[in-house]
């Protein structure tokens, strides 16, 4: 059985970082977003996340998202279609630096790795 991460309790806000997997350098690629944590250090809570895609210093790279209870990347009055269908499948995951999280965009999926995960709770 996993246990939440040291220094991290129930209920603490985290900040989650994950990088393409093989690709730890491509800031341009990395997702950045801020979930809730059950005792199990498992992302929780039905409710929306927001989060961004991409190396804030390089504004050309940036897309930010909500993260909908059910895992779609909602891209906001700027999405197409089929961005709209992309999916991060963290919802439900032991978020833990080392864990894989896929990314699925149309019929393409993508493996992530978390980098890092730090409590934002004061």
């Amino acid at each position: 059985m996993h246990q939440i991460q040291k220094g991290f309790s129930v209920g603490d806000i985290v900040r989650v970082t994950l990088v393409p997997q093989g690709e730890e350098e491509a800031t341009d690629r990395q997702i950045v977003l801020d979930l809730t944590i059950d005792a199990r250090g498992v992302a929780v809570g039905p409710f929306p996340a927001f989060g961004r895609i991409g190396d804030f210093r390089r504004p050309g790279t940036l897309f930010l998202f909500t993260l909908m209870g059910d895992g779609r990347l909602d891209y906001g009055a700027h999405a197409g279609d089929v961005s709209t269908q992309d999916k991060l499948a963290i919802r439900n995951e032991v978020l833990a630096p080392g864990a894989e999280i896929l990314r699925t965009a149309g019929d393409r999926s993508e493996a992530f790795v978390i980098a890092t995960v730090t409590s934002l709770t004061a």
